[in-house]
């Protein structure tokens, strides 16, 4: 039965916001020291909770890294499966997918992610990241692929642009702060002239 028509969360959703206030907290942390120089103790304390109030949540420091991580992939599935539903030329869909990418991972405050701490996790949650991964820079390949089959965009190495595309969006997450002045979506759209046009002046 619902309490207060909804009005005031159940339990299990107070213990989901307060999952996801650790996570941002803990990814903020991650971002800036990197995994092995962060304790559980220093997440705690950022929060102000203990370290075994921190284990109602998560059984250990890989599953926070793993839960941080994974949520910086859920924004890229995110993108690309509103980029799928989407009707039109290929240049207009990669341009989306990289805005929606960019603006949910500054929104939700993933982690930065680094082979080094993929590596930090159980193998079988590696192999999930790391498909997940590669799902995604098949998608942007195909995109960029199409994008020059129309002409949009001129003949370039397409493995390559993939790969510095979404290394440049995983990079916002060492540098952009909540408290950034410019917007996610006016980073993003700053991000998506530089992709597209490059910084030379052109006649």
């Amino acid at each position: 039965m619902p309490k207060w028509n909804g009005a005031v969360a159940s339990r299990e959703e107070t213990r989901e916001l307060k999952r996801r206030a650790a996570l941002r907290v803990a990814a903020r942390i991650f971002n800036e020291k990197g995994y092995h120089a962060t304790s559980l103790d220093e997440i705690a304390d950022e929060i102000g909770v203990t370290k075994t109030a921190l284990y109602y949540y998560f059984k250990n420091k890989e599953q926070v890294l793993y839960e941080c991580l994974k949520l910086t992939y859920d924004c890229g599935q995110s993108a690309r499966l509103e980029t799928e539903a989407m009707d039109g030329a290929a240049f207009d869909k990669l341009q989306h997918l990289y805005r929606r990418f960019m603006e949910r991972l500054m929104e939700e405050r993933g982690a930065y992610t680094t082979m080094a701490n993929i590596r930090a996790l159980p193998q079988e949650q590696q192999d999930e990241l790391l498909e997940r991964r590669k799902h995604l820079d098949r998608y942007s390949r195909m995109l960029i692929d199409k994008a020059i089959a129309e002409g949009a965009i001129r003949a370039i190495d397409v493995r390559i642009t993939s790969n510095f595309f979404l290394g440049a969006v995983n990079w916002i997450l060492r540098w952009h702060t909540e408290d950034d002045a410019m917007t996610p979506a006016e980073v993003a759209d700053h991000f998506l002239d530089l992709f597209m046009n490059g910084i030379v002046v052109r006649d």
